[in-house]
């Protein structure tokens, strides 16, 4: 069964998130860029963003009504070519995970960039979703929605999210199996990748830092608008723990830790800026060498 730490939630926030109900799960944010298409190719795609919207806003990717606040989603769509009715695009994408607390704000909890993305599109298509069938357009967007979902899940019980990481991974599969660009069955070593990132969080090796992801919004995040220096000396323990997790069970790169650190370096300097003792800073830098420049910026107050 899930761990749910209810006491560091307090009661009428508990009570006011948890009653609502609501048809599905996502609160759509979406755009389409087509500055790179020449005009007389923008017309087939006039209505792409009114799709899209229209199909996040309706579809139950849980298969069940969704209890709490739907997940706000960004998804930008940029067109990049257009060749015999066939487009090029990247899709991005980037949820926000509500925090309880008086302030009811917002943490950054998946970001991604996807570059390999093909498709053919109709005005007014009718998107549907369909679990065994691959769809070339919404297959993809089908993914990052149950990453999404799955991600916004275990940060409310311990490995709650597990359903929908292994539907990410059904639907990499399939696509895999139409030969469509940018899905594998098997992913490579250290390599990025939408199978390595399913994989990761299908991974029994990986459960314990998923329970980390869990600590860090539950017991951190959520009660710092309760009480700051609290939640500040518990993110620091979980960082503290996550750096022990890299070193002992971590042998090559995790693409699931990347991905977490790509969704919070910004927020982590943010709250740790001019923090001491510098440790936490340390960790971080082991933890996410990408962003080092940004935690050294951030230990030093600047």
């Amino acid at each position: 069964m899930a761990k749910i730490r209810f006491l560091l939630i307090p009661a009428i926030l508990f009570f006011y998130g948890f009653i609502n109900s609501y048809s599905q799960e996502i609160q759509p944010n979406v755009s389409v860029n087509m500055d790179m298409l020449p005009v007389e190719d923008r017309i087939d795609v006039q209505t792409l963003q009114q799709d899209v919207t229209r199909y996040l806003s309706t579809q139950r990717f849980t298969g069940k009504d969704w209890v709490g606040p739907r997940i706000t989603v960004d998804i930008s769509i940029t067109l990049l070519s257009r060749s015999n009715k066939r487009y090029n695009a990247i899709l991005t994408v980037m949820s926000r995970r509500l925090l309880d607390g008086p302030e009811r704000g917002k943490s950054v909890l998946f970001r991604t960039l996807d570059k390999l993305w093909q498709f053919n599109y109709s005005p007014n298509s009718s998107i549907s979703f369909q679990s065994l069938r691959f769809d070339e357009f919404s297959t993809l967007i089908d993914f990052y929605m149950a990453i999404v979902i799955g991600m916004d899940l275990d940060t409310y019980g311990e490995l709650d999210g597990t359903r929908m990481f292994s539907l990410a991974k059904d639907l990499c599969r399939l696509g895999a199996s139409n030969g469509a660009a940018g899905y594998q069955n098997v992913p490579e070593p250290g390599e990025p990748s939408r199978i390595a990132l399913a994989t990761e969080l299908t991974d029994l090796r990986y459960e314990e830092f998923r329970k980390l992801i869990f600590a860090y919004h539950v017991d951190g995040m959520d009660s710092l608008s309760v009480n700051r220096k609290n939640g500040l000396t518990q993110l620091e323990n979980v960082i503290a723990q996550m750096a022990d997790f890299k070193r002992k069970k971590v042998t090559s790169r995790s693409i699931l830790m990347q991905a977490f650190f790509d969704a919070k370096y910004q927020e982590l300097a943010d709250l740790f800026r001019g923090y001491e003792p510098d440790q936490v800073f340390k960790n971080l830098m082991f933890l996410d060498v990408s962003n080092t420049t940004i935690y050294e910026q951030a230990r030093d107050g600047r």
